[in-house]
């Protein structure tokens, strides 16, 4: 990949601002409290309501859950912004970071990826050395931390919303590289194309290293 346009989009503004925004949500853990609250009231309400339970529960429960839905979510949107701002005062570069398709499923394009946030992050040989080794560990392996990158990348997946997990440092000597799910189906089927003739490696943005986001910009 081009490193030069790699480091170009790491002091675009436009795009600093952009993925500072989608990279926020988390970053204040309190933000789960009402989150977690409300996706819960809200599936206890959709199921009372299509359930035939009002008359059951009463209308003024079922109004006063809703209120409390609503104010939950407008403490997420809140506390997001907060945390929105702050990270936007800390953040001088966007990092874009090689990452690389490792392991996935074709049918519903979901796909394991690692990438590296730190001074190899533009380095794809790198990031296809490490892929190489992971490709090479026997299924059979009694090596610890062989064993602990293969649960890592087991099969039984489908998350693409997960946070990221690091590898072992003693597997990527010294270097922090990390593990995260992307939905690359979601892309157009043209950028699709693109990562398969760059032999599966994209762009992605790690303002915060373990939730990156795919820079869209590289397909324009």
């Amino acid at each position: 990949m081009d490193t030069a346009q790699l480091s170009k989009f790491e002091h675009d503004s436009t795009i600093i601002e952009k993925y500072v925004k989608s990279s926020a949500f988390g970053r204040n853990k309190v933000v789960y409290v009402p989150f977690v609250i409300g996706i819960g009231l809200l599936c206890f309400l959709a199921l009372a309501i299509f359930g035939g339970l009002i008359e059951t529960i009463g209308i003024g429960v079922i109004t006063l859950l809703s209120a409390i839905v609503v104010v939950c979510f407008i403490l997420v949107a809140v506390i997001n912004r907060s945390a929105g701002k702050k990270l936007s005062q800390e953040t001088q570069i966007a990092p874009v970071c090689i990452a690389k398709k490792v392991y996935g499923n074709d049918m519903q394009n979901i796909y394991y990826c690692i990438y590296s946030t730190g001074e190899k992050r533009h380095d794809g040989v790198f990031i296809d050395t490490i892929a190489e080794k992971i490709f090479a560990i026997p299924g059979n392996t009694d090596d610890k931390i062989e064993r602990d990158l293969l649960e890592l990348f087991k099969i039984d997946f489908a998350n693409p919303g997960e946070f990221a997990k690091k590898l072992p440092l003693a597997f990527t000597n010294g270097v922090e590289v990390w593990r995260r799910q992307f939905a690359l189906g979601a892309l157009s089927k043209d950028a699709q194309r693109q990562i398969e003739g760059n032999a599966g490696q994209f762009a992605v943005v790690a303002i915060r290293s373990e939730n990156p986001r795919i820079l869209t910009e590289q397909f324009s």
